[in-house]
C-alpha cells in the first residue's frame, strides 16, 4: 500500500509540475515584448558632436574648424590604397574639391584608451548613384588629446555597400587597382 501511496503521489507531482510549466509558458508568450532602448554614452554624445562638426566644416569649407580639428600629422587610410596614407594637405583639398552632399553618422561606437579614443561609425551620405562616393562608408577614427581639445590623428575608411566606390579625400587617380604589390 506504501508503494502504491508513494508511486501515486509521484505521477501527481510530475502532472502538477508539467500543468506548472504549461500556464508558465503560457504567461511567457501573452506577455508583452519589451524592447531596450540603446542609451548613447557619454563619449558617444562627445565624439558624434565631433564628427558632425568636422563633416559640416568640410561641407561648408570652414577651413578654420577642420584645421583646428584635424592633427598636424593626420593621415587618411583608405581600403582602396591601405598601403599608400593620403597626407593632410592632399586630404583636405580632396574633399574640399568635391561637390558638398549631406551625410550624417550612424552605429557610433567608442572606445577609450586615456588620451586616445579609437571611434568606429558608418558614414552614410547622400550622394548620387552616378558619384564615384560610397553611399554607406565604414570609417574608424583615432583621436587624440592635444592641449585639452581632440584632435583627428589618423582616419581609415572603406566602402561599406559597392565596389569600386571611394571615399571622400581620397584621389585613386594615380593607382592601378590591379597592380599586385
Amino acid at each position: 500500500m506504501k508503494k502504491i501511496s508513494l508511486l501515486f503521489a509521484l505521477l501527481l507531482g510530475s502532472h502538477v509540475s508539467g500543468f506548472a510549466q504549461q500556464v508558465e509558458q503560457a504567461e511567457q508568450a501573452a506577455a508583452p515584448v519589451q524592447r531596450t532602448v540603446p542609451t548613447v554614452t557619454r563619449t558617444v554624445q562627445i565624439f558624434s558632436t565631433l564628427e558632425n562638426e568636422l563633416n559640416d566644416a568640410v561641407q561648408q569649407r570652414n577651413s578654420g574648424v577642420i584645421d583646428k580639428r584635424l592633427a598636424v600629422d593626420y593621415e587618411l587610410r583608405s581600403a582602396a590604397a591601405p598601403g599608400r596614407p593620403t597626407p593632410r594637405a592632399e586630404s583636405i583639398a580632396s574633399a574640399l574639391k568635391q561637390t558638398p552632399f549631406a551625410s550624417q553618422v550612424q552605429q557610433m561606437a567608442v572606445h577609450e584608451y586615456g588620451a586616445v579614443m579609437v571611434v568606429s561609425f558608418l558614414w552614410s551620405l547622400d550622394v548620387a548613384v552616378s558619384s564615384p562616393l560610397a553611399k554607406n562608408i565604414f570609417v574608424v577614427d583615432t583621436w587624440k588629446q592635444v592641449d585639452g581639445d581632440w584632435k583627428l590623428a589618423t582616419r581609415y575608411a572603406a566602402p561599406a555597400d559597392a565596389q569600386h566606390k571611394t571615399v571622400p579625400g581620397v584621389d585613386l587617380s594615380g593607382i592601378d587597382a590591379k597592380k599586385k604589390i
